[in-house]
């Protein structure tokens, strides 16, 4: 079992692509297979479930990926250690978040960042609370954040900024009765259209979860499933319907009177969002460094 073997393996399912996996190693495509299969034909068992349509590992494939991440991670920190070299070498780095971070939150975080360590770049993915958890577990990804908390082993979630839900409400006269106010309830929105993300969401969860808290539950509101929240925030400006979404997202709309925006009465619907990641991986120098940028900074932009 050699390096650019475990090399080629991973870069193949962390791009889920043999052709894309090839690109980024500078190597033809067939070479990039021959590894693998060369490798498969070592370990004596089958890494990708090859009759499926899309690229997925067998059991012996997740395995194996979780402990060739940590090796190649393990060879880039005990190289950096031996040169006695504090700069971060040329890495591509694979950070996934859910909506409104990676969305709102994390693209100036990262500008920072890679203003201080320009060979190092960071490609963002977006998934729902519940994928980015379950990817982190997986090993897919070195660092997350999310809205909301997942029950994996091994997984450690750390705190870095407060997010608030607020009710956003199109400018039109249909709504003018919620206009008036200050604050609103649950019940204020029955019978209205409501518009949300899908489940897995964690602004969804946290909703549906403060309306049982109250009494209530989903099935008494008229929702519609959004699956990105720059949709639903169109569609609130459009007069569509009106949506409970965090702060972060709206308040630019709301600054420049595109639509308005509502606390909750009596409670705030707030919810941490966190750094995750799992504390069984070795972390590369770069990704030690991503890890500690990113809290510094979500420290200094909390109120």
């Amino acid at each position: 079992m050699e390096f650019y073997q475990l090399e080629a393996f991973v870069t193949v399912v962390g791009n889920r692509s043999f052709s894309r996996a090839a690109e980024i190693l500078f190597l033809s495509q067939p070479t990039v297979s021959a590894h693998v299969k060369n490798l498969e034909k070592e370990l004596g068992m089958p890494l990708f479930d090859r009759g499926k349509s899309d690229l997925l590992l067998t059991q012996a494939g997740e395995s194996l990926y979780r402990h060739a991440r940590n090796m190649l991670d393990m060879r880039t920190l005990a190289l950096a250690e031996l040169q006695g070299n504090d700069a971060l070498g040329e890495e591509t780095l694979l950070v996934a978040a859910s909506s409104v971070p990676c969305q709102y939150l994390l693209p100036r975080a990262i500008s920072a960042f890679e203003a201080k360590y320009p060979s190092v770049s960071v490609s963002l993915h977006q998934e729902n609370s519940r994928q980015v958890c379950e990817d982190i577990f997986r090993y897919h990804y070195p660092l997350g954040v999310v809205g909301e908390k997942s029950q994996h082993p091994h997984l450690v979630f750390e705190p870095i900024l407060e997010d608030e839900l607020v009710v956003a409400i199109p400018k039109r006269e249909e709504y003018s009765n919620l206009l008036c106010r200050d604050l609103l309830t649950g019940n204020d929105l029955l019978g209205r259209k409501l518009l949300l993300r899908e489940p897995g969401s964690g602004t969804r969860s946290l909703f549906e979860r403060e309306l049982r808290n109250a009494g209530n539950s989903l099935e008494q509101y008229k929702v519609s499933v959004f699956d990105n929240q720059e949709t639903i925030k169109q569609a609130v400006r459009q007069g569509v319907g009106l949506t409970v979404i965090s702060r972060f997202v709206v308040e630019e709309y709301a600054e420049f009177g595109l639509l308005d925006i509502r606390p909750f009465a009596g409670q705030r619907l707030t919810r941490q969002f966190w750094l995750v990641y799992h504390q069984k991986r070795v972390f590369s120098p770069a990704v030690s460094a991503l890890y500690v940028n990113l809290k510094t900074f979500f420290c200094q932009e909390a109120p």
